[in-house]
């Protein structure tokens, strides 16, 4: 792990999605979570021994189990959106499933069975300031996913952004409610006035506002090109004569192709949705 700026660690080495630390007197707060079990263990031990004390809170960026099916692990009170503690009360539901498929999504062997879902103790619709040495801001934003927030450091011009922001890497376009938002979204975030000098995205590695220009180009040219084809007057298989395009944007390991391209293919189909023409 690393030390982005005193007192705030971030791991950008586990499978898919960045995790950080915050110490605060005699603990820290943690943001997002391993998703594996054997990963959270690891990673809690190491928050303990770096903060010198207990895990506080753990604050999910988004309901996704890449980085919530382990945050009860890490020993403390979960707070989420809100939207993002009802998604996940409702996987619960059927979490043996759910856990099952995500197992095989990400081609992951670890043994899960009797594995719960957490579900927040504490939802966030709109702000939330926690106050302790530090001020750490927690606040619902137009972004990835309903119920996706992002957590600042106002004091220390430090941002950790969830998949609202992802760097060299392909987007989760398949459950953003609004990609227009999530556009302004971005353009705020890179306003010279924003208070962000060091931005942890949700994957990929640390960086500065620079960096959200790639995802607001990629996001607009699949609102464009999908436009064209309601323009045209095509369905939804068409989206398939686009999955190249978008395929190659980004770098893409051999052995995670098919898995990305099942992610550009589902955002594409979101987008899809969402600017489909409203009947009169």
């Amino acid at each position: 792990m690393e030390e982005i700026i005193p007192g705030v660690y971030v791991a950008t080495f586990y499978p898919d999605i960045n995790v950080g630390f915050i110490c605060v007197g005699g603990g820290a707060i943690a943001i997002d979570a391993p998703a594996l079990p054997s990963d959270a263990h690891v990673w809690r031990e190491a928050i303990l021994q770096t903060a010198g004390g207990p895990v506080r809170y753990t604050i999910l960026t988004d309901h996704r189990l890449d980085r919530a099916l382990s945050a009860r692990l890490l020993g403390a009170p979960v707070i989420a959106g809100r939207a993002a503690l009802l998604r996940l009360k409702e996987l619960r539901e059927n979490e043996a499933d759910v856990i099952r498929q995500w197992m095989r999504l990400h081609g992951r062997e670890e043994d899960l069975e009797g594995h719960h879902l957490s579900v927040p103790e504490i939802g966030v619709d709109g702000r939330l300031t926690l106050h302790d040495s530090l001020e750490v801001v927690i606040k619902s934003i137009p972004g990835a996913t309903p119920g996706s927030v992002w957590v600042r450091l106002p004091g220390r011009k430090l941002l950790f952004t969830g998949d609202t922001l992802v760097v060299n890497t392909h987007p989760l376009l398949d459950e953003a409610p609004d990609t227009g938002a999530w556009l302004r979204t971005l353009t705020r975030l890179r306003r010279p006035h924003f208070p962000a000098e060091v931005i942890v995205p949700g994957r990929g590695p640390v960086c500065e506002k620079e960096a959200t220009r790639p995802l607001s180009d990629y996001i607009q040219q699949a609102r464009r090109r999908v436009r064209s084809l309601h323009t045209a007057g095509q369905g939804r298989s068409a989206l398939l004569s686009l999955v190249e395009e978008f395929l190659g944007l980004f770098p893409v390991e051999k052995e995670e192709e098919g898995r990305i391209r099942e992610r550009v293919r589902a955002g594409l189909e979101r987008v899809f949705d969402e600017l489909a023409p409203r009947e009169s």
